[in-house]
């Protein structure tokens, strides 16, 4: 089976029947009933999609480990109060606790109840406030607009690996983001590590690869920098430059403004919301800030299940009103397409005081501006707490602490892999193989850190 095609599949409707056993916790029905489809002859496209719903629901379950008593247990020991009964139920009917049923019991997402802390929605319980300071961004943005550009080196070591409890002898291929040349990032060197190869530099999902045969576990590593250099944007008040900002980037193609994949897609909703979210305004720059209006004030912060389970990704944003920083950003692309303003994808990875951790963010193209950011969760954000200044920056603009090594959605990597990824749409921790491996690695099997060594103002 084409993994491809496969995964392009997930956009069509399972057939009915084996839908209602998925959503009604009959797993091990719905995978019978699919077993007994696939016996017979069918269309192509039907085949690859029942053989990719086989893959989903083996690993639904690893997404949704607690049941009642332990998710009313995981809130209370998040946020030291004691929920009640009654409150967890309201909760749940708010729409806030992701849930699926299993073999007749309903089962919660594994980070419902950090979602719901960082989102806001338990203020009333905790008693907490929203900052509208980050002292860590705050003082960068300042500096940004002053100076009107900041440019630093940055040095990051990366590894990745199985978990040792799943590791089995054998050939494996090991792919990890390395920094792709694109608008802000410049300079890219590999400083430490072994890659049998990295990616040419402007690959749309670009990495360092490694093929080896592996009779003991191990991790693969690297140390690589780079130098990520953002200039100032204020298009919603200034005049556009005489130059593009930056001027590396190609114009844009017809394809950063067509549907593409299996999720990025012109669905009738989509086309609706553009219009309505668009209608009146005649300039690119205030339809895209239509469109980034709706998706950091109306669209609520939640972390997500992987976006394997999804059969769409900006359409399921836009109905639900809730997203993580990739659906987000695709539904600002999509609608942003749809109204005719050229958008495309980056991603891997934000740069906190703290912390290092996967992200995703957006480029949109007005004339005369050429490519500006938008960071649609970081300015919805600062919306929620209150920060306007914040939230108005992430139109234009980005904060120079960021890897980026994804240029497109769903994008393949090099060498291609010949088992379904854990992400077969984004890479931004990395992905691992076993040759001749019955079943893929799911997230939960692979293991890996990230650590900034050095960050040079330049």
């Amino acid at each position: 089976m084409d993994i491809k095609q496969c995964v392009n599949a997930l956009n069509m409707p399972l057939p009915e029947d084996i839908l209602k056993r998925k959503w009604a916790g009959d797993l091990d029905g719905a995978m019978k009933a699919i077993d007994m489809r696939l016996e017979h002859e069918m269309p192509e496209m039907l085949r690859a999609r029942l053989v990719c719903e086989k893959e989903r629901i083996r690993r639904l379950p690893t997404q949704y480990p607690w049941n009642r008593a332990q998710a009313l247990e995981k809130l209370r020991e998040l946020i030291h109060i004691d929920v009640s009964e009654e409150e967890f139920d309201r909760l749940e009917l708010s729409g806030w606790m992701d849930f699926v049923y299993i073999n007749g019991e309903k089962r919660y997402f594994v980070r419902f109840h950090r979602s719901m802390l960082k989102n806001g929605m338990l203020a009333h319980l905790t008693g907490e406030k929203p900052n509208p300071s980050r002292p860590y961004l705050d003082a960068m943005i300042a500096e940004i607009k002053q100076k009107g550009e900041m440019k630093r080196r940055i040095t990051i070591k990366a590894s990745a690996g199985v978990d040792e409890e799943a590791f089995v002898p054998g050939e494996y291929l090991v792919h990890l983001p390395f920094p792709v040349e694109d608008a802000q990032q410049s300079d890219v060197q590999l400083l430490a590590g072994d890659p049998d190869g990295i990616d040419e530099q402007k690959a749309p999902a670009r990495t360092a690869y490694w093929r080896r045969t592996l009779e003991k576990w191990q991790m693969f590593e690297m140390t690589y920098s780079y130098i990520s250099h953002i200039r100032y944007a204020d298009p919603l008040h200034q005049k556009a430059p005489e130059k593009p900002l930056y001027p590396s980037c190609p114009a844009p193609s017809e394809e950063d403004l067509m549907e593409s994949g299996a999720y990025l897609r012109f669905t009738p909703y989509m086309r609706a919301l553009a219009h309505e979210l668009t209608d009146g305004e005649t300039s690119d720059v205030m339809k895209a800030w239509r469109i980034y209006e709706f998706v950091t004030t109306k669209v609520n912060y939640t972390f997500m299940r992987d976006y394997f389970q999804f059969d769409d990704h900006g359409e399921y944003c836009a109905v639900n009103l809730k997203g993580d920083c990739g659906l987000q950003a695709l539904t600002m692309i999509i609608l942003c397409r749809i109204a005719g303003i050229p958008a495309r994808w980056q991603s891997c990875m934000s740069i906190d005081e703290d912390y290092i951790g996967g992200h995703d963010w957006m480029q949109f193209y007005l004339e005369g501006w050429g490519w500006l950011f938008a960071d649609p969760s970081y300015g919805g954000g600062a919306y929620r707490a209150g920060s306007p200044e914040r939230h108005e920056f992430y139109f234009g603009n980005l904060d120079p602490m960021r890897i980026a090594a994804n240029r497109a959605y769903q994008a393949d990597m090099k060498p291609v892999k010949q088992a379904l990824r854990v992400d077969p749409f984004d890479n931004q921790s990395g992905e691992i193989e076993r040759a001749g491996a019955e079943l893929p690695f799911t997230m939960r099997q692979l293991c890996g850190d990230v650590e900034m060594i050095a960050c040079e103002n330049l």
